[in-house]
């Protein structure tokens, strides 16, 4: 991983887990970053995590799979708890940061941790899988499991807006699959996603809390955030014109929506619409 950060572990039951941490504690909350499906902090927070440590103390967690069929969001939830107990003091705020998969761990560990947790952040998440949400999950299984030279395209499809993929060559477009390794531990995720629903955490969420949204989003479609939205108090809405990859998408805007809202909540009304871009 080519950034400026301590690379550091933790012990999580019998595991060690590993984790990045950049920046310096300040008077705003420290970030704590969960990547998605498949990810890790390389993967997902590469552009955007030195950024955000320009401001304010962050942490990423790379999650460990546990070897097991019937994997749980608690799973990863109580890593992320763990993490948050072992490496960030009491008197220390905490905005949590998660994308897509990693959106619906943040969720579930801020219902968890109640006022531990002072913000939150869900980028490209979701609260129920969908139908449409699992029919895309089986194909790319299916793909995964036949080794087929079409799961790369399949990603890219998935992964990227139009515009994005539109102004690249072939070759530029199949590098972008660099982006995502397969892997069992994927799949293992994977399965999760398609049975995935913690509607009934939504309502124990007490952090002050932004959704942001992927209008060209193929693999969580953006009325998932606006179920997101309706589902949790105190939340505030926005939409990033992006694909899914919206950390390659639009980083920019990725870094200005967390940074407005996590030092600044209290500029933003329950339920009103941030702004992705500068007016």
């Amino acid at each position: 991983m080519h950034l400026d950060a301590k690379v550091q572990q933790f012990q999580y039951q019998q595991q060690s887990i590993q984790f990045y941490e950049a920046g310096q504690r300040s008077q705003h909350p420290t970030l704590v970053l969960i990547h998605g499906t498949g990810g890790n902090t390389d993967r997902h927070f590469n552009y955007i995590f030195p950024m955000l440590a320009v401001h304010q103390r962050v942490l990423s967690i790379d999650l460990y799979t546990p070897d097991c069929d019937d994997l749980e969001v608690h799973d990863f939830s109580v890593q992320v708890a763990s993490l948050i107990a072992e490496q960030i003091a009491s008197d220390e705020k905490i905005t949590l940061v998660g994308y897509s998969l990693g959106a619906v761990i943040a969720a579930q560990t801020a219902a968890e941790l109640g006022e531990r947790i002072s913000r939150l952040i869900l980028l490209a998440g979701w609260a129920k899988t969908s139908s449409v949400q699992q029919l895309r999950n089986h194909v790319w299984q299916t793909l995964f499991e036949e080794r087929s030279q079409a799961l790369a395209h399949f990603i890219n499809y998935c992964l990227y807006s139009d515009q994005y993929l539109s102004l690249r060559n072939e070759q530029q477009v199949l590098d972008l699959a660099r982006f995502v390794t397969p892997s069992k531990d994927a799949a293992k995720q994977r399965l999760l996603n398609c049975r995935i629903d913690i509607t009934e955490k939504l309502n124990q969420i007490s952090a002050e809390t932004l959704i942001v949204a992927c209008t060209q989003d193929r693999m969580i479609p953006y009325a998932q955030g606006k179920l997101l939205f309706a589902g949790i108090r105190n939340s505030r809405y926005s939409e990033i014109q992006s694909g899914h990859a919206l950390y390659i998408e639009a980083p920019a805007e990725v870094v200005r929506l967390i940074n407005l809202f996590s030092q600044h909540a209290e500029r933003y009304h329950p339920h009103s619409h941030l702004a992705a871009v500068m007016p």
